[in-house]
């Protein structure tokens, strides 16, 4: 039997057994009827997860789709990655993702953090909920950018390089207008250029877990409590920490 005579509920039977990296290869390749079956499945890829060393199969009207059912993405980009193919999946992903705005959380990985890139990303930001930006090259201005319109955030995790990353962004009044946001992660690389007591009390909703590189250490500032839901949306979104 011809499969392009089955009935649309019999090809997503079919499609059901197909995992994602399967499906991709396959758009635009055989028919609009099977383009049609493979976008209705995409709704079952909550979570997205791929280096940009082995990244998915392209196409960008899919990973548009795709990004609109996206609760969670997680990108390893490598710091010897061209900003233009990142921004080749991360811009459509992230234009489905702020059109549905059921992205919860966003991991980047080893990435220098450049205009576009954070433009990208601060579209997606009113839905985010959690932002991993430890392992990733971004300046105070930047991230004080980002908080402006990240209403729903409830955890930021950030790497702070001395003499580099600067500090302006951990202003109280910024901080502070940012109405869920919960506990900030500081990864510290280097001694810190400001007083953590002082900023806890300046910030009495917010907990700072300041994580020391160089000694191996981790000590926490504010109300102990929010760690907890921090490690729990850790866990949830992502699968490694």
């Amino acid at each position: 039997m011809d499969l392009l005579q089955l009935h649309d509920d019999c090809l997503d039977l079919i499609f059901l057994n197909f995992k994602l990296d399967e499906l991709l290869p396959l758009y635009r390749k055989i028919h609009n009827r099977f383009d049609e079956a493979i976008e209705r499945q995409l709704h079952r890829f909550k979570e997205l997860e791929f280096s940009m060393r082995l990244p998915p199969y392209f196409h960008e009207d899919l990973m548009i789709a795709l990004g609109r059912h996206l609760h969670s993405l997680h990108i390893n980009v490598g710091y010897s990655t061209k900003d233009q193919d990142t921004l080749r999946y991360l811009k459509p992903l992230c234009q489905g993702a702020s059109e549905s705005r059921r992205l919860r959380a966003l991991k980047l990985d080893h990435a220098k953090w450049s205009p576009d890139i954070l433009a990208t990303v601060q579209s997606v930001a009113p839905s985010l909920f959690f932002l991993d930006m430890r392992h990733c090259d971004v300046r105070d201005y930047q991230i004080a950018q980002l908080l402006e319109s990240a209403d729903k955030l409830k955890a930021l995790a950030l790497l702070h390089v001395n003499n580099q990353t600067g500090d302006s962004y951990l202003q109280p009044r910024i901080l502070n207008s940012v109405p869920s946001l919960r506990l900030i992660h500081i990864t510290i690389l280097g001694p810190l250029p400001f007083s953590p007591e002082d900023l806890a009390q300046q910030c009495p909703n917010l907990s700072f877990l300041i994580s020391d590189l160089i000694n191996s250490e981790f000590k926490i500032y504010g109300p102990p409590g929010y760690l907890q839901n921090y490690y729990k949306y850790y866990h949830e979104y992502f699968k490694n920490p």
